[in-house]
């Protein structure tokens, strides 16, 4: 069915095309510059060429288009983008999914395999993007298909820097994604692929055989022939499937998808964050200009180093969250080791934890509290406590300020002394409020038969315990809640270093 004004629609526009000017008009363009741009797409005066490093090693070929051969592409992959709609399998360069995304479908699975496709964007050529345009699939005449095909191939494929690749790299490896699917749906097994990168996993131990022949040997390093189901589908789509990257992983193995580790939760490697922390110390002892020739280049600079480790830092953040302690602590070591950093590794970095608890309480009952706090700290745990915390001369606003940011658990002894104080109840509204995302931080402790139900119903649904009026069921009662608080801070701990 048409809409309402068909000519609003660009697809529509380039299906009744037959010209340059045609197309020039569909993708709001001039036709004369767009003539010009069609006479000169391949004779390279519109690709600026140049390596990056691949993360497995080795540098892959960039030819990023540029001036008005960029602006076509951009153009055509709006409207490219609009007319596809992609399957819940397809992970890469897609609205709403990425790496993460990917990897997270595949997390705590008996089996990961993973296959990748041999030169995806280079194996696409001029006559295969040209065929596409020309399919039902888009339904452009032979004219309108030879001019897209030619600004959106360079040297006879697809330009890994072009806007315009990912999305047609993506349609054209829908055949391929239906052949494996297919073949995933008889096996009951999970199917997914994030660009070039395949993988099939399953929660049964069994791997079958339309997927996997064989592999030799049962641990380390594994030749694996792929069940022949794979291979024709391969065969059938065009493309062709990297046997050196083939490889399949079990629970007793790092199971690795998209580049995070999917055994338990996804998560980023363990060794990649140690590489971090040791490129960190290194800018700190020697300066980043030599932490750059070190570790990236000898042609690299101090601003090159920089930049690396803020894309590191970001790609941390994505997988494992803005709070997350691990991130915190390498944001604080960046700045420490001289990094000028961006507004959100400031944030980050004053997320540090100094303190496992604060101790909020009145002055009233300061000699109850004393009493758990040498508990707490004849256990090794670090309490923010004021007396002890803030020192003569000391800003009190700004000190427990930094307490309440700086500490894992906050602790209100909650009593009428303490409702009535402002300064109290200003510490605890700063705690709900920093850690309304951090569940179970707050662990309240009523004291006199106070009731958290009248006094602050915005902790009545969160469980806390009595401080008993007796003074030998108050010593039992201080050291359990020692020992009990003493499990959550260890499990906090692993927690916050559990990477793959």
């Amino acid at each position: 069915m048409l809409p309402e004004n068909p000519f609003s629609d660009p697809i529509f526009r380039l299906k009744i095309a037959h010209s340059v000017q045609d197309v020039a008009s569909a993708l709001g363009l001039d036709s004369a510059k767009l003539f010009y741009v069609i006479r000169h797409c391949d004779d390279g005066r519109y690709y600026k060429k140049f390596k990056i490093p691949k993360k497995s090693g080795g540098f892959r070929d960039i030819s990023r288009p540029i001036r008005g051969l960029a602006m076509a592409q951009d153009r055509l992959a709006t409207i490219l983008t609009a007319h596809y709609k992609p399957k819940s399998f397809v992970k890469g360069y897609v609205k709403g999914e990425s790496f993460l995304s990917n990897a997270q479908y595949h997390e705590r699975q008996k089996w990961v395999m993973n296959i990748d496709i041999e030169d995806f964007f280079p194996s696409i050529g001029f006559a295969r993007v040209r065929g596409l345009f020309l399919s039902s699939y888009f339904g452009f005449n032979s004219n309108v298909s030879t001019i897209l095909a030619r600004i959106t191939t360079f040297n006879n494929q697809l330009p890994q820097g072009a806007s315009t690749s990912p999305i047609l790299a993506n349609i054209l490896a829908n055949n391929l994604d239906k052949g494996i699917l297919s073949t995933a749906i008889r096996g009951r097994l999970r199917y997914s692929r994030y660009a070039d990168d395949i993988t099939i996993s399953s929660s049964q131990r069994h791997v079958p055989s339309l997927i996997v022949k064989n592999w030799e040997p049962d641990k380390g390093k594994r030749e694996i022939r792929v069940g022949n189901d794979i291979v024709d589908a391969f065969k059938k789509a065009h493309f062709k499937i990297n046997e050196k990257k083939t490889r399949i992983q079990f629970t007793y193995e790092r199971q690795e998808v998209t580049g995070l580790v999917v055994n338990k939760k996804a998560n980023v490697w363990r060794k990649d964050v140690s590489k971090i922390r040791m490129k960190l110390h290194s800018a700190k002892k020697y300066g980043a200009e030599n932490a750059a020739k070190l570790w990236l280049g000898k042609d690299k600079s101090g601003k090159d180093f920089w930049i690396h480790i803020e894309g590191w830092l970001a790609y941390i953040r994505q997988v494992r969250g803005v709070d997350d302690p691990v991130l915190a602590k390498l944001c604080k070591q960046a700045i420490l080791s001289g990094l000028k950093a961006s507004k959100w590794i400031q944030r980050c970095s004053d997320m540090v934890r100094e303190f496992d608890v604060f101790l909020s309480h009145a002055s009233e009952d300061k000699e109850k509290v004393r009493i758990l706090k040498n508990a707490l700290e004849i256990r090794g745990i670090k309490v923010f406590f004021d007396e002890d915390s803030i020192e003569w001369g000391d800003s009190i606003v700004e000190k427990i300020n930094h307490g309440l940011l700086k500490s894992s658990f906050f602790i209100p002894i909650l009593s009428d002394k303490f409702s009535k104080k402002g300064w109290t109840n200003k510490e605890l509204n700063s705690a709900i409020h920093i850690n309304i995302n951090r569940k179970g931080r707050i662990l309240p402790i009523a004291i006199n038969g106070f009731s958290i139900a009248e006094n602050y119903p915005l902790l009545n649904e969160t469980l806390y315990k009595v401080w008993p009026n007796n003074e030998i069921e108050q010593n039992i009662f201080i050291e359990e809640v020692s020992d009990q608080l003493l499990l959550k801070i260890q499990k906090t701990h692993s927690e916050s270093a559990g990477l793959g």
